[in-house]
C-alpha cells in the first residue's frame, strides 16, 4: 500500500528518500528553502508542498539538520502525523536486518569505519552509513546475514523512537550542539535513544571515561543486567575491555586476554583511537568474532580520511588533514599525537570554544587562523602562543609551510569549529586542504 509524505529537507539523506520513495512508487511531497532543490526533486516526479495538505500525510520525513520546533514539524504534531528521519524509515523498510548504531560525540566516524572494516576482513556482507557519509536509504541490500553500521548524530536520534538495533557503541559525551539540545542533560537524552528498542536494549558497548557516560552505563546496567559491556582506556576493568600501557585487553569472562598491542599501530595513533579501538572491538566480540580474527583486522586498517589522515611529507614539514575535528575536544586528540605543531584552526566556533585547548599550546608553535572564529580565538590565544589571522585555508597553508620548512615539523589541519562559513561541510575543507598542499612546491 502506497502512502504520502512529505520531505522536509533536501540535502543528501533528504534526496536519497526522495528517491527512494519515488521508487516505490509512493505519494512524495518536499520542501526546502533552497528553490533549486525543491526543482530537482519536482523533476524526478516529487510534488510541490502545500500546507493544506498536512491532514493527508502517512508521515513527514524531516532532515536531521532541521530543528525539531520548525513550523511544519509543530503542525505535523498538531496534526497526529508521524515526524520521522530516514533512520526510522530504513527499520521500516529493513525490520529484520542487523544494524549496528554508533554514537557519541566523537570518535563515531573511526569507530563506524573500524568496525565495517574488521567485518569485511572476516568475510561479513556489510554495508556503512548515515551520519558517517552515505544516507541510509541509498545503502545497498544486504545478504540476509548482513549487516549495517549506522553513524548515528544526536540530530537524527532525536527524531528517533525505537529502532531496535542489533547492537550498539556508545563512544563518549562532552559538550557539543548545545545551541540544538540547549542543555547537555538533553543532549544526553538524545544520544541514549540509541538504546531505544520494542522489547530488550541492543548489546552495547560503552566507553566509561567521561562523567556523562559513566552515569548513563550506571543508570542502563541496572535497568537492563548484561546487556551493556563497559570500556576504558584509562582504568582496568571486571566484565569490560580495556587498554593499558597500548595493550588490548578483554577482560568480558572470567580470564583477562591480551588481544594485542596498539602502540604499533601507525594509523591509529594516540589514546582517542584506544578508545575507538576497543570499542569497535567490543562490537564485534558480540557478534561472535573471535579476538585473533578481529585484532589482525585491526592491523589491516587503512585509517579514516579528514581524521589525523597523513597528507604528505615535503621537505621535512608533515601534513596532517584533521578537518573532522569539529569541536575542540575533537582537536585535542591531534594537538596531543603530534609534535613541533603549526596548528591551521578556525570556522564556526562551538559554544564552548577553544579555552580548553590552551594546555596544549606548549606543542603548537604557531597558531593560523581561518573562518569566522579568526577575532574570537585571537583573542583566546594570545598570550598562549604566536597568531597569524590568515582568513582563508590558501594563506592559512602557505604561511604555515613558509615557517616550517625551515626546522620542519607538522602543519596541522585541526579545525576545532564546523565548517559552514567557508565550506559545505568538513569533507569539502578537509579536500581542500589536501589540494592546496599537494600543490605546494619545494
Amino acid at each position: 500500500m502506497q502512502g504520502i509524505y512529505l520531505v522536509h529537507g533536501l540535502a543528501r539523506s533528504g534526496m536519497a528518500c526522495v528517491d527512494f520513495l519515488l521508487r516505490r512508487q509512493d505519494t512524495v511531497y518536499v520542501v526546502d528553502s533552497d528553490p533549486a532543490k525543491v526543482e530537482l526533486a519536482c523533476q524526478k516526479g516529487a510534488l510541490r508542498w502545500s500546507s493544506h495538505l498536512m491532514a493527508h500525510l502517512t508521515a513527514v520525513i524531516q532532515s536531521p539538520g532541521i530543528p525539531l520546533n520548525h513550523p511544519i514539524a509543530q503542525q505535523a504534531r498538531e496534526a497526529s502525523i508521524r515526524l520521522m528521519g530516514d533512520i526510522d524509515l530504513f527499520r521500516e523498510v529493513h525490520p529484520a536486518a542487523q544494524i549496528i548504531g554508533v554514537t557519541g560525540t566523537n570518535g563515531k566516524s573511526t569507530t563506524t569505519t573500524l568496525i565495517g572494516h574488521i567485518l569485511d576482513a572476516c568475510g561479513i556482507d556489510v554495508a556503512l552509513g548515515g551520519n558517517v557519509g552515505v544516507p541510509v536509504m541509498s545503502l545497498p541490500d544486504l545478504s540476509d546475514d548482513g549487516i549495517y553500521v549506522l553513524e548515528l548524530s544526536s540530530y537524527q536520534l532525536d527524531l528517533s523512537m525505537s529502532l531496535s538495533l542489533t547492537g550498539a557503541v556508545w563512544t563518549n559525551i562532552t559538550p557539543d550542539h548545545l545551541d540544538r539540545h540547549g542543555t547537555m542533560e538533553d543532549y544526553v537524552y538524545a544520544k541514549t535513544k540509541i538504546f531505544a528498542s520494542k522489547s530488550h536494549p541492543p548489546k552495547s558497548v560503552m566507553s566509561i571515561d567521561d562523567e556523562y557516560s559513566l552515569q548513563v552505563y550506571d543508570d542502563m546496567n541496572d535497568a537492563h543486567p548484561g546487556y551493556f559491556i563497559p570500556v576504558s582506556i584509562t582504568r582496568p576493568l571486571l566484565g569490560g575491555i580495556f587498554v593499558m600501557d597500548g595493550l588490548l585487553v578483554d577482560a568480558i569472562g572470567d580470564d583477562r586476554i591480551v588481544v594485542g598491542d596498539l602502540s604499533q599501530l601507525p594509523k591509529l595513533r594516540g589514546q582517542h583511537n584506544y578508545q575507538n579501538i576497543a570499542l569497535a572491538y567490543g562490537a564485534c566480540r558480540n557478534l561472535g568474532l573471535m579476538p585473533d580474527r578481529i585484532m589482525t583486522a585491526i592491523e589491516s586498517f587503512p585509517g579514516l580520511a579528514h581524521r589525523q589522515e597523513l597528507v604528505r611529507t615535503l621537505n621535512q614539514v608533515t601534513f596532517i588533514n584533521d578537518s573532522k575535528a569539529t569541536n575542540a575536544d575533537a582537536a585535542s586528540h591531534a594537538l596531543t599525537a603530534f609534535h613541533d605543531i603549526y596548528w591551521i584552526v578556525g570556522g564556526v566556533s562551538k559554544s564552548d570554544g577553544i579555552e580548553s585547548l590552551l594546555p596544549l599550546m606548549n606543542r603548537v608553535h604557531k597558531a593560523y587562523l581561518i573562518g569566522e572564529s579568526s577575532k574570537e580565538f585571537a583573542k583566546t590565544l594570545t598570550g598562549h602562543v604566536d597568531v597569524v589571522i590568515c582568513g582563508d585555508m590558501a594563506t592559512a597553508v602557505e604561511t604555515a609551510y613558509m615557517d616550517a620548512k625551515s626546522c620542519g615539523g607538522t602543519v596541522l589541519l585541526s579545525p576545532a569549529c564546523a565548517s559552514f562559513d567557508q565550506y559545505r561541510d568538513f569533507e569539502h575543507r578537509g579536500e581542500d586542504f589536501c589540494k592546496l598542499v599537494m600543490a605546494l612546491e619545494s
